[in-house]
């Protein structure tokens, strides 16, 4: 059952209207009944004779956008690590913060986001995030995406399992990846286009939904990439042929979207015609190569033009006939169809499973955008869209889930200068030998509370994102006006929310949310205030929880207390889900779904050499299991991030070690270590330790 969102004033209008024999407004018909919304949408029904695909679960477009509403809005994104010139600047949030003021693109700094692609796809949709409001909802000219269905597992499935594809339910698949594709949808530029990379178990599927998504008269082609060939032992049996291809649809946002250079980089074959024409001409009737035209006939160009055309070796007698002939040089070239067999989809330069080729990727940004536009992936893996955005003057977006990706991702960037540069230098083995433009790491979802503590420095700055946390607008009206309140900053479903003013150090350090405080809100609304009545606090600012008082007229005033940091918000906690950190190479590339946030916990680690490598001697977290109990020691390690010849300045991943790569007593088999390792361990969580530098 599809789950409805509407505020008290909004069932209360709905009721008026029943109560008076009234159809209600069409904007809450939608609302109330978000499942059928798109049937009372004239405007789509010549979309109903696109063939769709139906299945269990399946929603609206309606259904789906209408999360955005302020409950399930997304998470506002926490800066983590800024870099310019390839070099950790001390950039704070509230610096990017007024860098993004004007929405331009001026001092724009392409984005590593850290968290569930879904959360970050709202914030983009909902476009009220001061690191990214206007800059992203619809400008987005590219989007190429690689959904992680098919990983390591799917070739090594023990025999009569299946592979994690099949195992995971296909409905489920489809819907989260359709969820994700309509919001997609609705960041890009109205000539943008969008690459929905895919195998042969699912694309047959996923053409029908984007049919239904971006409109069938928008289907481009279904490009062929060539996989790379397994070997078999020559008496093997094998219960199918090999997979051969990767098929990528490729779809237009409108008509508008033209691609350009669509080529084959492959001049046609020179041809010679013959030289003489129709119809007699004085003097174009000289003698060439000792001969005269025919009767009626004449010499196609003068003599002048035809003597620099024999030097040029563009005019010459026919080896067979000995009549004059010139050559016509071709410059067109053959439109590229859409059988690249001359780019394979893999490649293996980061370790990281399902990395794809650079040169495919310069294929698609190079057809379809142009230098400065900006360009997304959501499924960023390795980041190899990132780094081909880099090369090609592109700005760019990637988001993952994974810590590996993350780093693994920040180290390409931060190393690009390194990595082979793209286009006719390939072949050169030239490197690209530029430093990366500004970029930074933030995260969505999971937040560190002293980050946001450090924004009280900022009063805007500070309410924004302590909104945002709770998924609540911020409201440009004049609320403390409309209420009689000061800290009025917003409503949730129509009451009043007041953000508590840790940006006064009095209030941070001597007063406390208590009766008594909250007597003063009732006196200060002039015994006026009823209802709902919503405090945003830190849980150490307050000495008590909801509660419930009387107004001088007798109503009930319910101050209820959103605090913070706490594990899970009160009213998503039954679908919330914090998803776990792969274990293994195998998982690293699992779809992510998860909800809410939560706010990162503090891990401890030690770590020493051996003779074989390293030894994990101690390592705590405070996470727990389904049954609610701590995890202890190993059990709660996702991996172990290593930097091999740590420089003392910036931690730089050379290798991940999955937890299942850990023996039981924390011993870790490892070869290449310098007199200067550091690392950093990554609980199932997420939660990140402080580096560890582990002495020789």
């Amino acid at each position: 059952m599809v789950k409805t969102d509407l505020t008290e004033e909004e069932k209360k209008r709905i009721i008026e209207a029943l109560n008076s024999n009234a159809e209600p407004p069409p904007e809450l018909m939608v609302k109330l009944f978000p499942g059928l919304a798109e049937k009372f949408d004239v405007a789509k029904l010549d979309r109903a004779k696109v063939v769709t695909l139906e299945y269990a679960g399946k929603r609206s477009e309606a259904a789906i956008l209408n999360q955005v509403s302020p409950t399930d809005a997304g998470s506002p994104l926490q800066l983590e690590r800024y870099f310019k010139g390839g070099s950790l600047t001390g950039q704070t949030q509230l610096d990017m913060f007024e860098q993004a003021k004007d929405g331009s693109d001026d001092n724009w700094q392409n984005l590593i986001v850290q968290g569930d692609n879904l959360q970050f796809l709202k914030t983009c949709y909902r476009n009220a995030d001061p690191l990214i409001k206007d800059r992203v909802k619809g400008k987005v000219k590219l989007v190429y995406i690689d959904p992680p269905f098919a990983t390591k597992s799917d070739f090594a499935a023990k025999e009569g399992e299946d592979s994690y594809s099949d195992r995971v339910d296909r409905a489920e698949f489809i819907e989260t990846l359709r969820e994700r594709l309509i919001y997609l949808r609705d960041l890009m530029t109205y000539d943008g286009a969008i690459y929905l990379h895919l195998d042969s178990k699912m694309h047959h599927y996923m053409r029908v939904v984007m049919d239904e998504i971006f409109g069938k008269e928008n289907f481009r082609n279904e490009i062929y990439v060539r996989r790379i060939r397994k070997n078999i032992k020559e008496r093997d049996q094998v219960p199918r042929l090999n997979d051969a291809i990767d098929v990528i649809l490729f779809y237009a946002q409108s008509a508008l979207h033209l691609i350009k250079p669509a080529v084959k980089y492959a001049p046609k074959p020179d041809r010679w015609h013959a030289f003489d024409a129709p119809e007699y001409r004085k003097g174009m009737d000289y003698e060439l190569f000792g001969r005269k035209p025919e009767m009626n006939r004449h010499w196609m160009w003068d003599k002048k033009k035809a003597k620099i055309a024999i030097e040029e070796k563009r005019l010459r007698p026919n080896k067979n006939t000995g009549k004059p002939e010139y050559l016509i040089e071709s410059t067109d070239y053959d439109l590229r169809d859409s059988l690249w067999d001359d780019i394979t989809a893999s490649a293996f330069n980061t370790g990281y499973p399902t990395e794809k080729k650079e040169e495919l990727v310069e294929q698609i940004m190079g057809q379809s955008s142009n230098p400065g536009d900006l360009v997304m992936d959501v499924f960023a893996g390795s980041g190899t869209t990132a780094a081909v955005a880099e090369k090609l003057g592109r700005r760019w977006i990637v988001c993952d889930f994974g810590k590996h990706a993350i780093y693994t991702m920040q180290k390409r960037m931060l190393k690009i200068g390194e990595s082979k540069a793209l286009g006719n230098d390939v072949k050169k083995n030239r490197k690209y030998d530029k430093p990366p433009k500004p970029f930074c790491v933030v995260s969505t979802g999971a937040y560190d509370f002293s980050r946001i503590m450090k924004l009280r420095e900022n009063r805007d700055a500070y309410v924004d994102f302590v909104l945002g946390l709770f998924q609540i607008g911020r409201d440009e009206k004049d609320m403390s006006g409309k209420y009689g309140l000061t800290n009025i900053s917003g409503e949730k479903d129509g009451d009043p929310v007041e953000v508590y003013p840790v940006w006064n150090d009095e209030y941070l350090k001597n007063i406390r949310i208590d009766e008594k405080y909250l007597k003063g809100i009732i006196v200060q609304s002039g015994g006026k205030l009823k209802g709902n009545y919503y405090i945003i606090t830190p849980e150490t600012c307050t000495l008590i929880g909801d509660t419930t008082m009387k107004n001088s007229a007798g109503d009930n005033v319910h101050f209820k207390l959103l605090k913070f940091p706490y594990k899970i918000l009160e009213d998503v906690s039954r679908n919330f889900q914090i998803q776990e950190q792969p274990s293994s190479q195998d998982n690293v590339n699992n779809l992510i779904n998860s909800t809410g946030f939560y706010f990162n916990e503090s891990i401890e680690i030690e770590v020493e050499r051996t003779k074989q490598g390293l030894k994990i001697t101690r390592f705590e977290t405070k996470i727990l299991d389904n049954q609610e109990d701590r995890l202890k020691g190993l059990d709660g390690l996702a991996m172990l991030l290593v930097d091999v010849d740590y420089d003392g300045k910036l931690f730089d991943m050379d290798r991940t070690v999955f937890a299942k790569d850990v023996s039981d007593n924390g011993e870790i088999t490892m070869t290449g270590l310098t007199e200067s390792v550091a690392v950093i361990g990554i609980d199932k969580h997420g939660n990140e330790s402080k580096l560890c530098k582990v002495e020789g």
